[in-house]
């Protein structure tokens, strides 16, 4: 399992700057977090809860919400049937609205879209990108960390308007390049599915 370090090594190797003189690890990070989020676009990492309705408050069934806010709930299934549903999160529990309201202590199937995470970014354990779509990645985090050393290059005293602009043109054709292979591979995925 490949950690942020792995990650960071090769984005500063598609930036042209192995040293790590020109791009510090905080810059490389929001990279990785920006190409993680779009990542997850295109393949949502996504998990089946089984929760317990806790209680019924105002019109709403409660049950424990383990996750973050970033995590979103995509389907509830309510005696084996999918049924629409709004959504408010609260810190460790999470109120849904449904046309059949069900009991406390009935059981929902709730499925949510998590993020990814690489191993040692933002403290994490582990890495849900598989290393096949390393490289990709990589090239999305590159083109992000390059679009913020563009900003900040204007700061510098004695950089030209050009150097902005050249980095920029680059940030961009990094994240066209990223854009295009995700979606590449999530149509060969979407075929390969449908062929099994």
């Amino acid at each position: 399992m490949r950690a942020v370090s792995d990650y960071r090594a090769d984005v500063l190797t598609i930036l042209g700057d192995a040293a790590g003189r020109r791009y510090s690890e905080s810059i490389l990070d929001v990279g990785l977090r920006k190409a993680l989020s779009t990542y997850g676009d295109f393949f949502p990492r996504k998990e089946l809860v089984r929760a317990s309705v806790t209680e019924v408050e105002n019109e709403c069934a409660v049950v424990p919400w383990l996750f973050g806010a970033d995590t979103d709930v995509l389907s509830v299934k309510y005696r084996g049937e999918y049924c629409p549903f709004s959504s408010y999160k609260e810190p460790g529990r999470l109120l849904l609205n449904m046309p059949e309201m069900p009991a406390a202590g009935e059981m929902l199937e709730i499925t949510v879209r998590t993020p990814h995470m690489i191993k040692g970014l933002d403290e994490k354990t582990q890495t849900t990108v598989p290393d096949a779509h390393c490289m990709i990645l990589c090239t999305g985090a590159a083109g992000h960390a390059m679009h913020i050393r563009a900003r900040s290059v204007t700061e510098v005293f004695g950089k030209r308007p050009e150097d902005r602009e050249a980095l920029t043109n680059q940030a961009e054709a990094l994240l066209n390049e990223f854009k295009k292979e995700l979606k590449s591979i999530a149509r060969q995925d979407s075929l390969l599915r449908r062929l099994w």
